[in-house]
C-alpha cells in the first residue's frame, strides 16, 4: 500500500525468522533483504520487535536510528510518522500488537543503552544468546523467557510447552549439532535460571 510519500507499507512477516545461534550466516540473506528488526537494551539483555519493514522505512531510512548503534530514545518516541501508520487493516498489527509494549519498553529503558537492529547486531553469537530475552510481539521463547515470563520450573513443562508451539525456536529443534547440542545448552541455561530464581 502506498502512503503518499512513496513508502510502501507491508503486512508483517507471515513467519518470523528467529535468531539461530548455531545456524546463522548461512548465505541465504540477500544484501537488500529486511529481516526482523528490534530495539534491544544491552543493560538488561532484553529486546523487542520494532515493526519489521515499517521500522526500516520510518526510522532507519529516515536517519532516526542506525543499525547496531545506540539510539536516541526520545527521538524515536518523537518520530510521528513511525507511530502513526495509515489506519487500515494493514496497520492493525502495529497499532494493536507491536506499539503498546514497544512504547512501554522504550520508556522503561530510556536511561539504558538501547540499540536498534537485527539480533546479530546486539546479541553475541554462541552460548551468550541464552542470556537474552525477547518481550512484546511474538517473543521467541529463550530459557530466560520460559523462566522469567512463563514461570516454568521443570524441563518436563518445557517439553509440554514446546510441543504446543507451531514454530519452536531453532535452539529447541537442533538436537544433533554439537556436543552439547543447542537444545542441551538451552536446558543447562534453563536449569541454572530455575536454581537462581527458586533455589531448586
Amino acid at each position: 500500500m502506498a502512503t503518499g510519500d512513496d513508502t510502501v507499507f507491508v503486512n508483517p512477516p507471515l513467519r518470523k525468522a528467529p535468531h539461530s545461534v548455531y545456524l546463522r550466516k548461512g548465505g541465504l540473506e540477500g544484501k537488500g533483504q529486511v529481516n526482523n528488526l528490534y530495539f534491544a537494551c544491552r543493560d538488561c539483555k532484553t529486546y523487542i520487535d520494532a515493526g519489521y519493514r515499517w521500522a526500516y522505512w520510518q526510522l532507519e531510512e529516515a536517519g532516526i536510528v542506525v543499525r547496531g548503534e545506540e539510539v536516541n530514545v526520545e527521538a524515536v518516541l518523537a518520530a510521528r510518522d513511525y507511530w502513526n501508520p495509515p489506519q487500515d487493516g494493514n496497520s492493525r498489527w502495529l497499532c494493536e500488537e507491536v506499539f503498546p509494549p514497544l512504547r512501554k519498553f522504550l520508556h522503561d529503558h530510556k536511561s539504558h543503552q538501547v540499540v536498534f537492529g537485527e539480533e546479530d547486531d546486539f546479541a553475541p553469537p554462541g552460548d551468550e544468546y541464552f542470556d537474552w530475552m525477547q518481550v512484546g510481539y511474538q517473543p521467541i521463547p529463550t530459557p530466560r523467557y520460559l523462566v522469567d515470563v512463563l514461570g516454568i520450573k521443570s524441563w518436563e513443562q518445557v517439553h509440554e510447552y514446546m510441543e504446543k508451539q507451531k514454530t519452536p525456536p531453532p535452539w529447541w529443534e537442533v538436537t544433533w549439532l554439537g556436543d552439547p547440542s543447542p537444545q542441551e545448552k538451552g536446558r543447562q541455561k534453563f536449569e541454572e535460571l530455575v536454581r537462581k530464581k527458586h533455589g531448586m
